[in-house]
């Protein structure tokens, strides 16, 4: 039977044409590593501390078969 290898990671919530393009860059890398983007959801993180204002960030789950 086999598993799968999960990996998760922040992509950032800058969406400008430079930051799309270095997105795609990170996709195709982790593919290369044979990961597959599974999803990607969006979270807030804490203020410094777990006070003050927190920041909404994205994070990548990609998977592989191991």
């Amino acid at each position: 039977m086999s598993m799968k290898e999960y990996l998760v990671e922040p992509i950032g919530a800058e969406f400008s044409n430079n930051a799309l393009a270095t997105l795609g860059q990170r996709f195709s890398g982790r593919s290369g590593e044979g990961f597959e983007v599974q999803f990607v959801f969006q979270v807030t993180q804490p203020g410094c501390l777990g006070v003050g204002t927190g920041s909404i960030t994205y994070v990548a789950v990609y998977a592989r078969e191991r």
